[in-house]
């Protein structure tokens, strides 16, 4: 492969990253209870005569900001395993984020170390290959 498709190909690879990093800035955690549909811009619709309460927490990653918007009937004691499950969620969604940034370093190194090798079928296989 030629230097410069090489170079080509790892610049739109850390452009691709750059990209995806700044669609983990903001992470979005939605519990919602009703009679809803979601379309493809994720936006909730309500069905016809159709009702729904929302939990709905938004944080930004970069700056700490986070934001919670709460229908008013699920602060009520009656829905606090409601509240305790979307608490649970944002601390997954804290995790997901982790490990989500830490496979894009692990495949950018990845990509480092094997960007000069070159691999063809008679050594593909080969035990001894070393990146």
């Amino acid at each position: 492969m030629p230097e410069t498709e090489k170079s080509n190909r790892f610049y739109d690879f850390v452009r691709n990253i750059e990209t995806n990093i700044s669609k983990l800035a903001t992470l979005e955690i939605k519990t919602i209870v009703g009679d809803y549909q979601v379309d493809q811009e994720e936006n909730i619709q309500v069905k016809k005569d159709g009702e729904f309460q929302i939990l709905q927490t938004r944080i930004n990653l970069i700056q700490g900001d986070m934001v919670t918007n709460i229908s008013s009937e699920l602060v009520t004691d009656k829905y606090a395993w409601l509240r305790d499950f979307h608490a649970r969620k944002e601390e997954r969604g804290h995790e997901i984020i982790d490990n989500n940034v830490k496979a894009i370093v692990s495949l950018y190194e990845l990509y480092k170390k094997t960007k000069s090798v070159n691999l063809n079928e008679e050594n593909i296989d080969d035990e001894d290959a070393e990146i």
